[in-house]
């Protein structure tokens, strides 16, 4: 759609309540029914359950529940009522704290957050889009104060550190390109856009398609990863990375040390082989799939960058891309094969790939 601020505000509030639903049904998928299909039938949901979804479990599913929902809900009622006192009339507020807490990225603008030009409504965004890639049992943990919370947990340090490491990165190529005509400015926009992207909300401020190519490729790199397992963000997981990288250094030292047994942990929780091989082959298959992407945009005309970062943000859903599908533009251009494409990209990447395809056999289940 080109024109958001045409279409009537009941169709407005339709979509940001839809993607507001489907938010809490992604983090429902991950913490509630993944692991209620069993190890055998589902290897995904070893590692979508970080150490505190375990350890959440000692509650009952309907428990469980209770606490995911109480979290979102909190988080979005807060959101509205901070961007309120921000500046926004009700109605945005209500749709942009949806959107953020979804981190679905829906504004009632069409120049997005970039409308309002408020320092005040952007960090408060970013606030929310930020805890809401966090995993939801976390938060809830943190908040009533028990021992494993956001400030213990190594994933969330790693996702803060590269969070803070994109930033200043991309503020400072920003600055010295004279893109903006000083550091504070630069800074602003970079915090922004790379929260935005790394929780795949989508949020824009600024046209990143005119900011240097180092940015746009950090900020790629950013919509690979995401956020945190547990969360309403898409994409890769932190988790998953994390792990990776692990299993990398593991295997380094393996070599340097033969007969080493090497344990390899994720925040505290051991890792089996199983869910090793599992996170080796959801990133193989995550890849292979932006590339099949790629490829078939290619064939229909659009430039390498368009074609690959769409890809990523059609899998990720993350939203926007660079090129001609960039913060300030849109999908509409693209020809309908494409859209269907990316709508069968963005479902895959939503139901965790795997998720997708066993939905699809749903009758092998039994």
């Amino acid at each position: 759609m080109t024109n958001i601020e045409a279409l009537p505000q009941g169709l407005l509030f339709w979509r940001s309540a839809t993607n507001w639903i489907g938010g809490v049904g992604v983090v429902m998928f991950a913490l509630l029914i993944l692991p209620s299909l069993g190890t055998n039938k589902m290897a995904l949901s070893g590692i979508e359950m970080s150490s505190l979804a375990k350890d959440n479990y000692r509650y009952r599913t309907q428990m469980v529940a209770k606490i995911l929902l109480v979290t979102y809900i909190g988080l979005t009622i807060i959101s509205t009522l901070v961007l309120k006192f921000a500046g926004m009339r009700w109605f945005d507020a209500v749709n942009h704290a949806m959107s953020a807490c979804a981190t679905g990225g829906f504004s009632t603008k069409n120049a997005s957050v970039g409308f309002y030009d408020s320092p005040l409504i952007e960090w408060v965004l970013i606030v929310a889009m930020f805890l809401s890639s966090l995993h939801y049992g976390l938060i809830y943990s943190t908040f009533t104060r028990k021992a494993n919370n956001i400030f213990r947990s190594e994933v969330v340090r790693v996702y803060v550190a590269i969070i803070v490491g994109a930033t200043l990165l991309i503020g400072t190529s920003l600055y010295f390109a004279d893109i903006y005509p000083n550091i504070f400015t630069s800074l602003r926009q970079s915090v922004f856009q790379t929260v935005s992207l790394i929780t795949t909300t989508g949020f824009a401020t600024a046209d990143t398609n005119l900011w240097t190519p180092f940015a746009v490729v950090i900020l790629i790199i950013l919509s690979i990863i995401c956020g945190c397992a547990g969360s309403t963000s898409g994409g890769v997981k932190v988790d998953r990375v994390l792990l990776y990288f692990k299993v990398l250094v593991a295997r380094l030292r393996g070599q340097q040390h033969p007969n080493a047994v090497i344990r390899i942990r994720l925040d505290g929780i051991l890792q089996d082989d199983r869910q090793v091989n599992t996170v080796t082959l959801f990133l193989t298959t995550y890849f292979v799939l932006i590339l099949l992407g790629t490829l078939t945009s290619a064939l229909f005309g659009l430039d390498l960058l368009s074609a690959f970062s769409s890809s990523v943000a059609f899998i990720g859903n993350v939203g926007p891309g660079f090129g001609s599908v960039g913060s300030l533009d849109n999908y509409a251009e693209l020809p309908s094969l494409l859209k269907v494409q990316g709508s069968v990209l963005m479902l895959m990447g939503r139901l965790e790939i795997f998720g997708f395809i066993q939905f699809l056999f749903i009758r092998m289940w039994r």
